[in-house]
């Protein structure tokens, strides 16, 4: 079981074209290694766990299924530059098993305190992607609209950005000074059941209360701004994304599948790190971390021989990461595409 060092794998989010790849035994449950996957493999400085992972595997959020700590190496979950990872087969299943290479110890002073001259190989942070990820939420309207808003701006203004004052009101949680702004987007509805699904808030910025003024008025300093923001927009307290450090891509434990119903900024096509908006939330057991297959749908063709029309399977075109999920929708993020993707485009389990 690898530890939460080891789970930063996620951030580096190079997923790259699909290569081709040979399938292995049975008992591997599937496991798909790339064809070109070494025998022996020496960790380089400037390496990354995700790289590391698409040199050995197609699937490379599958790596935890391949690795195989050492008990007799010390931190066998820190991979540094210079361990050699050797590709091996237990029991018929492949594995990988490190040897840990020699690393220099030097002493730093004044303390007494020894420490590795070569660091383990670097986590990527979150802000990698983070650009690339929205933080609009599903909001059940009635609700939403009984949130803290922006009453005007301190100076007068009608329209507000980063670095302006403004007066806030509403009813107000305790021992809360950070929010987010947002203003209602589009409402999402079940093409063949017409079931509502859910109402988008479009996240617009970020502000924190500076004083309270009485009778539930507070002053607030707009943090950014995404837009220019204006008298009305509702204020929900800041949420933390639970993609970190410890994050590691997952598959979902069971069977899914579901379509993408919308794109960010009314774009008709989706492109390899955007946001798209799929039917699939918690109800059906998704998580965030889950990793989808995006399928597109091909056309009917008629059989020259019967003359008949033939329906053809979908076909694989990306990966999307789940990084938020509701009730019945969640938000992911494309990790990688071989053509652009658009509403009504298939999503399953991998």
């Amino acid at each position: 079981m690898i530890t939460t060092r080891l789970k930063s794998l996620l951030h580096k989010c190079l997923a790259g074209a699909v290569i081709s790849c040979a399938i292995f035994s049975a008992h591997a449950q599937n496991l798909t290694l790339s064809a070109d996957s070494p025998d022996t493999y020496v960790v380089k400085q400037g390496d990354t766990l995700w790289d590391i992972s698409t040199t050995f595997l197609e699937e490379p959020w599958r790596w935890p299924e391949i690795w195989q700590q050492n008990p007799n190496v010390e931190d066998p979950d820190l991979i540094y530059p210079g361990d050699v990872l050797n590709l091996v087969y237990i029991n018929g299943r492949p594995r990988i098993v490190m040897e840990r290479g020699s690393r220099q110890v030097v002493r730093l002073s004044p303390q007494v305190r020894e420490s590795p001259l070569t660091s383990p190989i670097p986590v990527i942070p979150r802000a990698a992607i983070d650009g690339f990820l929205a933080n609009n939420r599903i909001v059940d309207k009635e609700a939403f609209e009984t949130a803290p808003y922006i009453l005007s701006s301190v100076n007068g203004n009608l329209l507000m950005g980063a670095g302006h004052e403004v007066y806030v009101t509403g009813e107000w949680a305790n021992n809360i000074n950070q929010y987010e702004v947002f203003r209602l987007g589009a409402a999402y509805i079940d093409a063949e059941t017409r079931e509502s699904l859910g109402q988008e808030a479009v996240n617009l910025g970020a502000l924190r209360i500076t004083s309270d003024e009485g009778d539930g008025i507070k002053k607030a300093l707009i943090l950014n701004s995404k837009e220019e923001l204006k008298a009305g927009d509702r204020l929900l307290a800041r949420q933390t994304s639970v993609i970190d450090s410890q994050f590691f891509p997952t598959t979902p434990e069971q069977a899914i599948s579901g379509e993408i119903i919308g794109l960010l900024d009314n774009e008709s096509k989706a492109a390899q790190f955007e946001t798209i908006i799929f039917d699939i939330g918690e109800t059906q057991g998704l998580r965030v971390g889950d990793i989808l297959t995006i399928q597109k749908s091909v056309a009917p063709v008629r059989d020259p021989i019967t003359n008949k029309w033939v329906s053809l399977p979908a076909n694989d075109i990306g990966v999307v990461l789940t990084y938020k999920t509701f009730a019945k929708l969640s938000y992911g993020v494309i990790l990688s595409l071989t053509e652009p993707s658009a509403v009504g485009d298939k999503l399953s389990s991998p």
